[in-house]
């Protein structure tokens, strides 16, 4: 399992552009429209009797539940029988007996051998659907990193019922699996660059796919599922859950993600300082865009899927992050970088003190006050605890 897992096309390493490239339209003029087609997804369907209880012995979420949510849709984890995260999608509910899967490219087919591996005889069909449906996003308004055209108003198309809040952080915007020809009519007037939505997405400091959660190597409760609400503690049996609950409960959880920030005049605490945002806002996408460096200095060295064949990711010392504490001689690695969208990205910190429910992050700090942050090559960063981490 884990080795076909582990044959995901590799992560490259750089940090893609910046902002809300927009698309022209059919007439020809420039769109603030701010759907995304999220071209990295794939779309699976597991359909037949019982496929609701299929999936509740494989993933980390109550799936019979879904089907009664205002949503009906869902984020869950597959895990490996140590409990690390094999891989992260978006359960969506179609009925009793059909459930998509929204799940990164990198790992889609790789998620299909392991379903079929588990139907033994069961009626179920388990197909790629990814050729006749599509993954779409609608981006909140401060998700544009540029703002919007000057000349053009920020109304947005009447999106389609199938949209629903995204249910990792309601903060992320909508999204929904749509057929192709309904997705193409959609965003036909125009759509932002799929760097738009990620973004967005580091900005609100949400992991996703094997940039985040390399195959086999990262504790759902490392990465921040728990406070994602990929995660039920109630739930019966699934591969992986005694060590993720035995972790809740009983571990001394002390390392997480947070967001970190780099600024082209080295001051990044005081950045993030003066923004004097509510601890369970996102990052402001404009501002942080507007702090960076012109000249691509304040990039941070981070992982995200290159289109670039043959670049290889950075390695983690590339990506490791030091910090000199308060009273130390020396800095010492605490850190590494994951996914980076120019000067801003998701770095797993190991913390100072247990850090196992919410509360925590409103407690304490995950490092000492007046610690310094910077990246292997000396470039300051300032951390901020996630957002949803204060959002009940």
């Amino acid at each position: 399992l884990k080795s076909a897992l582990r044959s995901a096309p590799a992560l490259r390493q750089g940090s893609p552009p910046i902002g809300c490239s927009l698309a022209i339209g059919a007439a020809g003029a420039m769109s603030t429209s701010r759907l995304v087609a999220l071209a990295d997804r794939s779309v699976l369907r597991v359909a037949g009797d019982g496929a609701a209880r299929f999936l509740q012995g494989l993933c980390s979420q109550d799936v019979p539940l879904i089907a009664t949510s205002s949503s009906r849709a869902a984020p869950a984890a597959f895990l490996s029988p140590r409990g690390k995260v094999l891989c992260d999608v978006i359960l969506l509910s179609r009925g009793p007996s059909e459930i998509l899967v929204d799940v990164h490219n990198g790992v889609a087919q790789n998620l299909v051998k392991l379903l079929m591996r588990h139907r033994l005889r069961e009626p179920l069909k388990i197909e790629d659907i990814s050729s006749s449906h599509k993954a779409v996003a609608h981006l909140p308004a401060t998700a544009l990193a540029q703002g919007s055209t000057s000349s053009g108003s920020d109304v947005q198309p009447d999106l389609p019922t199938d949209f629903f809040l995204d249910p990792r952080f309601a903060a992320v915007g909508h999204r929904a699996v749509l057929e192709v020809a309904a997705a193409d009519a959609l965003l036909a007037a125009g759509a932002l660059d799929l760097s738009a939505y990620h973004f967005w997405r580091v900005c609100c400091a949400v992991p996703e796919g094997p940039a985040d959660l390399p195959v086999d190597s990262v504790l759902p409760l490392h990465a921040n599922l728990d406070l994602l609400n990929f995660i039920s503690f109630k739930k019966g049996c699934y591969t992986g859950q005694e060590l993720t609950a035995r972790t809740k409960h009983r571990g001394a959880v002390r390392k997480r993600f947070f967001s970190v920030v780099a600024t082209a005049d080295g001051s990044p605490q005081a950045f993030l300082d003066g923004l004097a945002l509510a601890p369970e806002a996102p990052l402001p996408a404009g501002m942080v865009a507007h702090a960076a460096a012109s000249n691509g200095s304040t990039d941070l060295p981070g992982l995200h899927v290159d289109a670039v064949a043959g670049a290889e990711p950075l390695d983690e010392a590339a990506r490791s992050v030091q910090a000199l504490k308060p009273g130390a001689e020396a800095p010492k690695a605490s850190g590494v970088l994951h996914s980076v969208a120019g000067n801003v990205g998701l770095c797993m910190l190991r913390c100072e003190g247990q850090f196992n429910e919410r509360e925590n992050f409103k407690d304490q700090s995950a490092l000492p006050d007046g610690t310094a942050l910077t990246t292997s090559a000396a470039l300051p960063l300032a951390w901020r605890a996630p957002p949803y981490a204060f959002v009940e």
